[in-house]
């Protein structure tokens, strides 16, 4: 090769890995590729990868702060491997399932989003305002009273403004809105003594489904196609109530808004009208 390197921006070069069930494993792996690791369960994989590789970039990443910080931090022991050249920093991805937090990213997720607001805060040149114009902290609301106006002469004028700030609250920032399918909720042929609920958790003897009953609000033996409109909308969305069923008063509230409460909405105090505890 002339003394040129086999792999064209270099390679990492590992030399006589032994961590767990890895025997003096030796191997070169490019740099700037995308490369997989294949193997039966067992094979050694993780060990290479996770727990020689990246063990020891993040040893080394350690290394980088004070003493005085490292003594807050954990003692990290060095992997089993004679030799492990070429190696720079590297973002760890763990193995594990990630959160279900729709608004997760491979940023968010791996800590570079932070690394790049503090670059951008550094070195960013803002073009089209401040950073607060965009930012979900601004709140919303409106405003109205008067202002002085100077032209030529002065005058005194009523206006009216509007701050539009922070997420939406019907997509909660993520630019759809989950619907409930009322039909998979509910069987409207049915009443609610013969299991007129058919979602998981709200069937008859459950504790959702002795509030609907004891609730007084409907007859707990007429088929829900047979509600009045007033019923219908109560039965679905509230509004709120106390019940007191034979063991214990508990809060009503409407079908619909109770399973987006329990299965939609992470936050629950970022729906307007509910409280936790219910």
């Amino acid at each position: 090769m002339n003394g040129e390197p086999a792999f064209g921006w270099g390679a990492i070069e590992v030399r006589g890995a032994r961590e767990n069930n890895l025997r003096d494993i030796s191997i070169d792996i490019p740099k700037r590729k995308l490369t997989v690791f294949t193997g039966v369960s067992g094979s050694g994989k993780s060990s290479l990868v996770f727990g020689t590789i990246a063990a020891e970039s993040r040893r080394l990443i350690d290394e980088t702060y004070t003493a005085f910080l490292q003594n807050f931090m954990p003692t990290r022991a060095r992997p089993d491997v004679d030799s492990l050249q070429n190696l720079s920093a590297a973002i760890i991805v763990d193995q594990e399932r990630m959160g279900a937090n729709a608004r997760s990213t491979v940023g968010t997720a791996t800590d570079t989003y932070d690394m790049l607001r503090v670059i951008f805060s550094r070195l960013g040149k803002p073009h089209i305002g401040p950073s607060s114009a965009f930012s979900f902290n601004v709140p919303a609301g409106t405003g109205r009273g008067e202002i002085t106006l100077d032209r030529g002469r002065s005058g005194v004028e009523e206006r009216e403004f509007t701050i539009t700030g922070g997420m939406c609250p019907d997509c909660e920032g993520l630019g759809r809105v989950s619907t409930v399918d009322v039909d998979a909720l509910v069987d409207r042929n049915l009443s609610l003594n013969e299991g007129a609920i058919i979602f998981p958790n709200f069937q008859v003897g459950t504790w959702y489904h002795r509030i609907f009953v004891d609730s007084g609000f409907f007859d707990p033996d007429t088929p829900l196609r047979d509600f009045t409109p007033e019923q219908w909308e109560r039965f679905l969305h509230g509004p709120e109530a106390k019940v007191k069923t034979e063991l214990i008063n508990l809060t009503y509230e409407g079908l619909i808004d109770k399973v987006k409460r329990l299965y939609l909405v992470k936050d629950v105090d970022s729906m307007q009208g509910t409280a936790g505890g219910r």
